[in-house]
């Protein structure tokens, strides 16, 4: 394997963020003397010029194409099948990187034991968009909270999660993990989810606020899927991370005593994308069993001790 990194973009109908943001990410690549690149640019279908507009903007691109829209995570899988370096660039077509942004991220991927660094990822306002995000458990769901102020300091740092719309991975690892998990297609929960299993694998994840990227957020998703449906795909996703990845005690013997109180509640204060998230999870029981069952044998951290680990820093 070659080293270098391989620039992996999703795409589904993004034509005016493409031609905004691309050239972009161009530039701040070729400002990068020091490194080898491509660009492994994913299109879903698109019904708009999107293609076209990369192979003008950027023609050594190398473009792969479906005919339908298969979502986040096995887009991004597929692209890393093609991938020709041993480092993966995961960006967003809403994301633009800041010059330089690159070397920090390298820099410090290079221990054995890190799997993905994370950079600061802020919105075009320059307001604090994604940074330090770490699990918080309460009344029986986990949360990933944003630290803010860790997120704004000048000092790299473990993070429980990243963000997959702008995360520098190393491809062996990425493909030790299987990837994104496509249980939790077409989108939401799936980064947060190999952020996990690598740590609960003996890996470990750094964000590098030296690196900094801006982001559109969910421009992409908000064109395909409406209000309620995404809420609804966020929590159903949220329920699979937890009984696929937390331990049955406490964590999810705990979910489960508050769980009959929050469905209840939830159904009389209107919250239906909660309910129907849970039922809709309920469907990939036998998945979820199955996945359990598989990364039993590879665990070399629990819970609490990443819980832990995350309160030292």
């Amino acid at each position: 394997m070659m080293s270098g990194i391989s620039i992996c973009i999703v795409n589904f109908n993004g034509a005016n963020l493409i031609e905004k943001f691309l050239p972009q990410v161009i530039e701040c690549m070729c400002y990068e003397k020091d490194f080898n690149w491509e660009l492994l640019f994913f299109d879903n279908g698109s019904s708009d010029d999107s293609v076209n507009i990369v192979r003008k903007i950027y023609p050594e691109a190398r473009i792969l194409t479906s005919p339908e829209n298969l979502g986040f995570a096995k887009s991004n899988n597929i692209a890393v099948k093609f991938a020709n370096y041993e480092y993966i660039l995961f960006l967003n077509n809403d994301v633009v990187p800041q010059k330089g942004f690159l070397k920090p991220l390298m820099e410090t991927i290079e221990s054995e034991k890190v799997f993905a660094v994370a950079p600061r990822m802020l919105r075009f306002n320059n307001q604090l968009d994604d940074g330090v995000r770490n699990a918080e458990f309460k009344t029986g769901l986990l949360t990933p909270v944003l630290d803010e102020k860790k997120s704004m300091a000048d000092k790299a740092i473990y993070t429980t999660f990243f963000c997959g719309g702008a995360v520098l991975v190393k491809k062996d690892i990425f493909n030790e993990l299987g990837g994104f998990d496509l249980i939790f297609n077409p989108y939401a929960w799936e980064d947060l989810d190999i952020a996990y299993r690598a740590w609960k694998r003996g890996y470990e994840i750094i964000y590098q606020p030296a690196s900094v990227v801006f982001h559109l957020r969910e421009t992409t998703a908000k064109k395909v899927y409406s209000k309620l449906y995404m809420k609804t795909i966020v929590w159903r996703n949220r329920f699979l991370f937890i009984w696929k990845n937390l331990g049955l005690f406490p964590w999810v013997a705990a979910h489960i005593i508050y769980l009959p109180s929050k469905l209840v509640k939830f159904i009389f204060t209107g919250r239906g994308a909660y309910v129907i998230g849970f039922f809709w999870a309920l469907n990939y029981i036998p998945q979820v069993i199955s996945r359990r069952i598989q990364e039993r044998k590879k665990i070399k951290r629990s819970d609490l001790e990443i819980f832990n680990l995350m309160r030292l820093e």
